[in-house]
C-alpha cells in the first residue's frame, strides 16, 4: 500500500471515465501525486455527471467502465508507485427505478424486505402507511383529468408512467395471474378513460404502497428523510447491519484485493451515529488490509464551525479539508477592510452587513419551506413528549413549543451534535448551552423557558424504557434536521444574499469571521499536527463557490476597501449611462465582485466567459430566493439580469464598463496571483496531506458547480512539466499559470524526496517583525529541515514586478533562521545561516514565497 503524500481529486463521469483517468496516471506521477482520489464510482442515475445520485452501491458503474476499468486504473497507478482513494456515499441513494431496493419498497410497502433500509415514517399523518411521493407536475386530480398518468407494460408486468417518471404498479387481485394479452388489454382500457372520477383508477392508485402528490406539496407532506431538500435522494439507514453490509461490501472487497488504499466518506453528518459508524468502518477496513504493514486511509467530509474541532474519538484521519480552506483564505484577508466593506455593502444593497442576521433569517425560511416536513416530523416527536407527560411545558401543540424548537435550531452554532445513547462529544454540551443562551437573549420568556426544557430533556438520563425511547427519537430527529438546515440555509441561501466580500462566502467559512492573523494561523497548524496530522488540506473542491484563485484575488479588496468602494460606484455610473436597466442593488454589487474575481488574465472567448457568468447569475438568483427561486423561477427578472450581464460583457454600449472592469482587474490581479501562490505554498508545506483538485495546477478562476467541474486541459499541464524557464521569469509572466504549476511540482517533488519530514516533522513558528506581513515556519525531522516564508497583503508591490514581490514589502527586517546550509527549491539559490539573522529580502529574493530545504 502506497504511503500517502498528496492526493489529486478527479471528477468521473461518462465524458471522463476510469479509462480516461488511467491515461493521466503518468502525468500525475510526474507531478508528484501519491494517490488519485476518485469521485463515486458505483452505479448512478443514467447521465449523472458526479455520481452522488447512486442507484446501486454494490456495482462499479458501467458508464465509467465497470470494475474491470477500475482494476486497470489501479494496476496503472501501482505501476507508477501510486494508489487510489474512493469516495463513498453511505447516507443516501437516488429514488430512481434503477435503485432496486427503492423500487421494491414502492412495490411492496412495509412488506418489502428493504422497508427498514430507508428512513421512512410509515406512521406520518396522511400517509396511511404508504410512501408519499412528490413526483407529479400538478395535483393528482389534474394529473388524472389531463391524462398525464398512464399504464405501460414492462418485463411482463405493469408500471405507472408520469412523463418520464416510472413507478411499480400492484394490480388488483382480480388481474393477478392474467396472461400478457389480458393485462395489455386491461391497461389499454384504463388508459382510454383516465379520469379522477373513474372508480377503477381511484381503486388502482389506492392499492399502491405509495401516495402520489404534487411536487409542490413535497416539502409539506414528505414522510421520508432526504439528502438535504432533494426529494429524489432518499436517506439510507446505514446503522442497520444489513444496510451497512450491502453498502460497504464493494469498497471493503476492493480494499482486501489491494485495488484501493482508502475511502472518503461523503456527508458524514447525514448518519445517525458518525462516531459508531467510523469505529465500525475503520475496524472493517483494517481487517480487510490485515498483514500489509500500513493502515488504510479514511477521511470524512465534515464542515466544522470556526471554533469547532473534529471529535478526537472519531476513528479517521481527519476531514477532507474545508477547515483548512477557510483558515488559509481568512489569513489572506486584511481585517482592517471588514468595516468599510460592510458599511459599503449595507449602504449600496440595503441589506444587513452582519452575516449572522442573514443566516438566522434564512434558517427560519428554510424550516418553513424546504425542510418543513422534517421540521414537522421533529415537532410531532416533541408534542408526543408533552402528551406523554415527559415535558412540563405549555399544553401539547401550543405554538410556544414550535417557536422554542425553531429558535433552538436557528441559533445552533454547529452543524449538529453527536449524542447517541450515553455517548457524546466534548463539545456537544457546549453547543447546546450556546444555543439555549442565544434563545434566552433573543426571545420572550415563555419561548426561552420551553427551549431550556427541551434542551434539558435532550440531555436527560431517564432510566424508564419509554422515556429512553422517546429521548432517543428526539435526539435522532433534531440531529438529523440541524445538519441539512445549516447546509441549506447557509451555503445554499445566505451565501447568495450576503455580499460584504464574496471570497469569505465559502463552504466551511463564517463571513463574520473575516480574517485570521498570523498567530492564529500558526495555532491552527499546530493543532492539526497534534490531532490529525494526515487530514486533507484543500483549497478547491467540486462543491466550492469560487475557485481558489478567484477567492485569492477578491481577498485583495480587503486591503483596498476604499478603492473598491470607489470602483463599485464608477461601475454603477458607467452602467447607468449606458442605458441598460440595472439589476437590484444587492444583485448588482455581487455581480461586480464576481466579474472581478473570475475575469480571465489571458485572452478568452468573451461569449464563453459571458455564458459562464450568466449561468452563475441565474443560479445565484434562485439560491438567494429573493427575486426568483428554483421552485418559482421569475422569468422576467432572470431575463432582465441576463440582458444586463450580456450588455455589459458583449454589447458596444457596455464597452466603457468593460474597460473599467479590466482596469479593476489589472489593479488587483498581480496581488491576487501572489495570494494564490501563498495559499498553494501553505497547502503543500503545512502539517497535513495536500489535496489537488483537478486542473488547479494552473489558475482556478472557476465559479460554483457546474462551472468548477469543467474538463481539464491535460496537454497544457503536461507542457508545464517540461517548462525550463527560471522562477523569476515565471513570476514576471505569471498570467499563463505556469508559475503556479511550477510551485506545485517543486513542492510535491520535495514531499517525495523528504516524505518522512513532511509526514512526521515538527512545526516551529518563526518570529517575524510585527510590521512585516509574512508567515514563516520551519519543520524538522532528524537532520532534514524545511524553511517556509510566505508573504501576504502584498498589493503595494508594483505591478511591474508581475507576481514578484518588491523588497519594500520586507521593510528591512531580518529573520533568525535555524543554523545550516539551505537550498531554495524554487530558484536553486543557497544560503548559509548562522547566529546572525538573515535579511528577508535575501531569503525571498523577490518572490512572494520561498521554500528552503537543509
Amino acid at each position: 500500500m502506497t504511503p500517502v503524500r498528496a492526493t489529486a481529486r478527479l471528477q468521473l463521469h461518462a465524458g471522463f471515465t476510469l479509462a480516461d483517468a488511467a491515461e493521466q496516471v503518468d502525468y500525475y506521477a510526474r507531478l508528484g501525486i501519491s494517490h488519485l482520489y476518485l469521485s463515486p464510482v458505483t452505479r448512478a442515475v443514467p447521465g449523472s455527471t458526479h455520481g452522488y445520485d447512486g442507484v446501486d452501491p454494490t456495482t462499479v458503474s458501467d458508464a465509467l467502465g465497470g470494475e474491470a476499468a477500475l482494476r486497470a486504473l489501479s494496476r496503472q497507478a501501482r505501476a507508477h508507485g501510486m494508489g487510489l482513494v474512493l469516495d463513498i456515499v453511505p447516507n443516501h441513494l437516488a429514488a430512481h427505478p434503477d435503485n432496486r431496493w427503492w423500487w421494491d419498497v414502492l412495490a411492496h410497502g412495509r412488506g418489502s424486505r428493504y422497508a427498514s433500509w430507508f428512513d421512512i415514517d410509515w406512521r406520518a399523518p396522511g400517509a396511511n402507511g404508504r410512501v408519499i411521493l412528490p413526483v407529479l407536475d400538478r395535483p393528482l386530480a389534474a394529473a388524472l383529468d389531463d391524462a398525464v398518468l398512464r399504464l405501460a407494460t414492462r418485463d411482463g408486468g405493469v408500471v405507472l408512467m408520469h412523463h418520464d417518471v416510472m413507478l411499480p404498479l400492484t394490480l388488483p387481485v382480480s388481474a393477478e395471474g392474467a396472461g400478457g394479452d389480458a393485462i395489455a388489454a386491461r391497461c389499454a382500457a384504463l388508459n382510454a378513460r383516465v379520469s379522477s372520477a373513474d372508480p377503477d383508477w381511484r381503486a388502482l392508485l389506492e392499492a399502491q404502497a405509495y401516495l402520489l402528490t404534487w411536487w409542490r406539496q413535497g416539502d409539506d407532506r414528505l414522510n421520508y428523510r432526504r439528502f438535504f431538500t432533494i426529494a429524489s435522494l432518499v436517506a439510507l439507514q446505514v446503522q442497520h447491519e444489513d444496510v451497512y453490509q450491502a453498502v460497504h461490501r464493494l469498497p471493503l472487497s476492493l480494499l482486501e484485493a489491494g485495488i484501493i488504499d482508502g475511502l472518503r466518506v461523503d456527508h458524514v453528518d447525514g448518519l445517525v451515529d458518525p462516531r459508531g459508524y467510523l469505529a465500525r468502518l475503520r475496524r472493517d477496513m483494517a481487517q480487510a488490509c490485515a498483514g500489509r504493514g500500513t493502515s488504510p486511509l479514511l477521511w470524512v467530509e465534515k464542515i466544522l464551525a470556526p471554533d469547532e474541532s473534529l471529535p478526537d474519538d472519531w476513528s479517521c484521519d481527519g476531514t477532507t479539508g474545508y477547515d483548512f480552506m477557510d483558515q488559509v483564505s481568512a489569513w489572506l484577508h486584511d481585517a482592517r477592510g471588514q468595516t468599510p466593506l460592510a458599511r459599503h455593502w449595507h449602504r449600496a444593497s440595503r441589506r444587513p452587513s452582519c452575516f449572522a442576521t442573514v443566516e438566522q433569517a434564512c434558517r427560519r425560511e428554510v424550516l418553513q419551506t424546504g425542510l418543513r416536513s422534517e421540521r414537522d416530523a421533529t415537532l410531532a416527536v416533541v408534542r408526543r413528549l408533552g402528551r406523554a407527560g415527559h415535558l412540563d411545558t405549555a399544553a401539547p401543540g401550543a405554538p410556544v413549543v414550535e417557536r422554542a424548537m425553531t429558535e433552538l435550531l436557528v441559533h445552533f452554532p454547529v452543524y449538529r451534535s453527536y449524542v447517541h445513547g450515553r455517548r457524546h462529544g466534548p463539545g456537544d454540551r457546549a453547543s447546546w448551552a450556546q444555543a439555549v443562551e442565544a434563545v434566552e437573549r433573543s426571545t420572550p420568556a415563555d419561548t426561552a423557558l420551553v427551549a431550556r426544557q427541551l434542551a434539558d430533556w435532550f440531555w436527560g438520563d431517564a432510566e424508564a424504557p419509554a422515556q429512553k425511547r422517546a429521548r432517543d427519537r428526539l435526539r435522532r430527529r433534531i440531529q438529523a434536521l440541524s445538519a441539512p438546515l445549516n447546509a441549506k440555509a447557509v451555503e445554499d441561501r445566505a451565501f447568495y444574499r450576503h455580499g460584504v466580500l464574496l471570497s469569505r462566502n465559502e463552504v466551511g467559512s463564517d463571513p463574520d469571521r473575516f480574517a485570521l492573523d498570523t498567530a492564529q494561523m500558526h495555532a491552527c497548524a499546530l493543532a492539526r499536527r497534534e490531532r490529525h496530522p494526515h487530514a486533507l488540506l484543500a483549497t478547491a473542491t467540486h462543491d466550492h463557490k469560487r475557485g481558489e484563485d478567484a477567492r485569492a484575488r477578491l481577498a485583495v479588496l480587503s486591503e483596498r476597501p476604499l478603492w473598491w468602494v470607489r470602483q463599485a460606484g464608477v461601475l454603477r455610473r458607467l452602467a447607468t449611462r449606458s442605458g441598460m436597466p440595472l439589476p437590484p442593488p444587492d444583485v448588482e454589487q455581487m455581480l461586480w465582485q464576481t466579474l472581478v474575481g473570475a475575469w480571465p488574465v489571458a485572452p478568452v472567448d468573451m461569449s464563453w466567459f459571458t455564458a459562464r457568468i450568466v449561468q452563475w447569475q441565474t443560479k445565484a438568483l434562485r439560491e438567494a430566493a429573493l427575486y426568483s427561486s428554483w421552485a418559482d423561477p421569475v422569468q422576467a427578472v432572470e431575463r432582465d439580469v441576463k440582458a444586463f450581464v450580456e450588455g455589459v460583457l458583449l454589447s458596444p454600449r457596455g464597452e466603457p464598463t468593460r474597460r473599467r472592469l479590466h482596469h479593476c482587474v489589472s489593479a488587483v490581479a498581480a496581488a491576487g496571483a501572489r495570494n494564490a501562490l501563498a495559499q498553494t505554498a501553505l497547502r503543500l508545506t503545512l502539517p497535513g496531506v495536500p489535496d489537488l483538485y483537478q486542473g488547479t495546477e494552473g489558475w482556478d478562476l472557476s465559479l460554483v458547480d457546474p462551472d468548477n467541474r469543467q474538463d481539464v486541459d491535460y496537454p497544457l499541464r503536461r507542457g508545464w512539466l517540461d517548462d525550463t524557464r527560471p522562477w523569476s521569469h515565471l513570476l514576471q509572466h505569471w498570467q499563463d499559470g505556469a508559475v503556479k504549476a511550477r510551485l506545485v511540482q517543486r513542492l510535491l517533488d520535495c514531499r517525495a524526496q523528504e516524505s518522512t519530514l513532511f509526514a512526521q516533522g515538527d512545526y516551529q513558528p518563526l518570529q517575524v517583525a510585527a510590521h512585516v506581513p509574512l508567515l514563516a515556519f520551519s519543520r524538522q525531522h532528524g537532520q532534514a529541515r524545511l524553511l517556509v516564508l510566505v508573504a501576504r497583503h502584498t498589493h503595494r508591490s508594483p505591478a511591474v514586478f508581475g507576481a514578484g514581490l518588491a523588497d519594500s514589502h520586507c521593510r528591512g527586517a531580518a529573520l533568525q533562521v535555524p543554523p545550516g546550509r539551505y537550498r531554495n527549491v524554487l530558484t536553486g539559490a543557497t544560503i548559509d545561516a548562522g547566529r546572525r539573522p538573515v535579511h528577508l529580502r535575501t531569503l525571498l529574493g523577490g518572490s512572494p514565497v520561498a521554500i528552503y530545504l537543509r
